[in-house]
């Protein structure tokens, strides 16, 4: 019978030293591979959740985008910034426009004839939202939104003279093609002639807050000379009271969440740039987003129409 030798027992296992090095090996192999399976696991989530805010706040500043296009020239103004980065953006939205014919300037009078606006409609009679307002040569803010003018009943109050004015009806002019005649709801005069004969018909205003770490976009709450910021804490906004503020239905549309996680500490959301007759402004949007130590800031440049 043949035997192996002490040699070739030695050579046919491992040593302990062996073993110690291999399982240390393979420890550091298995730790570099959950560490970078983990940061992986890690960067994906910090992307989505990235991509997530991105998302959100660009669809917020589209929304905003689209509305100040169709502003009414001069109707766009700001509130201060204040250092946790609250503020309102307000203007007033345009539904049509077209050219006037004889409206009251000289003299207030209630009807007057445009060129035609709406197609194949007899009359449009603007008694449900959205109310409608005839605005024409919009140059100062503070005169388009004195619809509080001294009024503790019968709202809106605008001036008997000045830009704008409710609307009644507008009716076809069955005596002349191609014309409309405006109806407004009390006896106004006109300000000032339009270089181009613009007639804008208009609807409430529109506030676009910063609240906190949320925007928030607020309508149907009517004319304030002096912008609002506050809202109404009990729900109801009582215009017939004097009570300015915007509404805090819990219902949209008067009040609709736009975007949260917003973190504007010490940011200015809106700026607008100087505007004049022969030139239109551009405003500035920035929206700071965050969300499990993750931040996002959105800056976006809208261009806003200012010559009426």
């Amino acid at each position: 019978m043949r035997t192996s030798s002490p040699r070739h027992r030695q050579d046919s296992g491992f040593t302990l030293v062996e073993m110690v090095l291999a399982i240390t090996i393979t420890g550091i192999i298995g730790a570099v591979v959950v560490t970078f399976m983990a940061n992986s696991a890690e960067g994906l989530a910090t992307a989505q959740n990235r991509n997530q805010l991105a998302s959100a706040g660009r669809v917020a500043i589209d929304r905003i985008a689209v509305e100040i296009h169709n502003a009414l020239p001069g109707s766009i103004r700001t509130t201060t910034a204040t250092a946790g980065g609250d503020q309102c953006l307000e203007f007033i939205p345009v539904e049509v426009a077209t050219s006037y014919i004889n409206p009251p300037f000289t003299s207030t009078g209630t009807t007057f004839n445009i060129v035609d606006i709406y197609d194949n409609a007899a009359v449009i009679h603007p008694s449900a939202p959205p109310t409608l307002y005839g605005v024409i040569y919009p140059r100062r803010a503070n005169q388009l939104y004195n619809g509080d003018n001294g009024a503790s009943t019968g709202w809106p109050n605008f001036p008997v003279r000045g830009p704008i004015e409710q609307i009644s009806s507008i009716a076809d002019d069955a005596a002349t093609a191609g014309q409309s005649t405006v109806t407004l709801t009390t006896s106004h005069r006109y300000r000032r002639r339009s270089p181009f004969q613009r007639f804008f018909v208009v609807s409430d205003p529109v506030s676009y807050c910063v609240v906190g770490d949320k925007l928030y976009r607020y309508g149907n709450y009517g004319f304030y000379q002096t912008q609002v910021t506050q809202e109404e804490e009990t729900g109801v906004c009582e215009v017939a009271l004097n009570q300015t503020c915007l509404p805090n239905y819990d219902a949209a549309p008067d009040k609709m969440l736009i975007v949260d996680n917003i973190d504007n500490t010490g940011l200015t959301a809106f700026t607008i740039g100087a505007q004049s007759l022969r030139r239109n402004a551009l405003l500035l949007i920035q929206l700071t987003l965050t969300d499990n130590g993750d931040t996002v800031e959105l800056t976006h440049e809208v261009l806003s129409r200012s010559v009426p």
